[in-house]
């Protein structure tokens, strides 16, 4: 080969492993935003708590902001006790649905792709 299709190979090479490195990367914060949604992380809460926490606040503002949050995080708890067993019936439903179509060999095969591929989402299947 010569130096120029060297060159070109070098640079396929190099943007196939920067898509594959985004994708693994897209998925991997995708499943951690899932998780820590559904677990009740309450990111949003604890970002407005470290941002305030840099101001100097009377204790009157304080306590009051307190209270605002504290009833911000029960809402958003409540939101996701509601969320969660009807994004559940989804996914088994499209799970069950999906199994339908498939032969038994490609039935083992997703579910091998689910248990590998998808953790959380074959935990929270099989909790129902």
């Amino acid at each position: 080969m010569n130096k120029k299709s060297k060159l070109i190979t070098a640079l396929v090479v190099l943007f196939l492993t920067g898509v594959i490195t985004g994708i693994t990367g897209t998925r991997i914060a995708y499943r951690n935003m899932l998780a820590k949604a559904l677990e009740g992380t309450p990111i949003l809460s604890e970002r407005v708590e470290a941002n305030l926490g840099k101001l100097t606040l009377p204790l009157e503002q304080d306590q009051k902001i307190a209270q605002i949050l504290k009833e911000f995080r029960e809402q958003t708890q409540d939101l996701r006790e509601e969320f969660r067993p009807r994004l559940l019936t989804i996914l088994t439903d499209t799970r069950q649905r999906i199994l339908a179509e498939l032969t038994p060999e490609q039935q083992v095969e997703f579910r091998k792709i689910v248990r590998d591929d998808l953790p959380l989402l074959q935990l929270m299947i099989e909790d129902r």
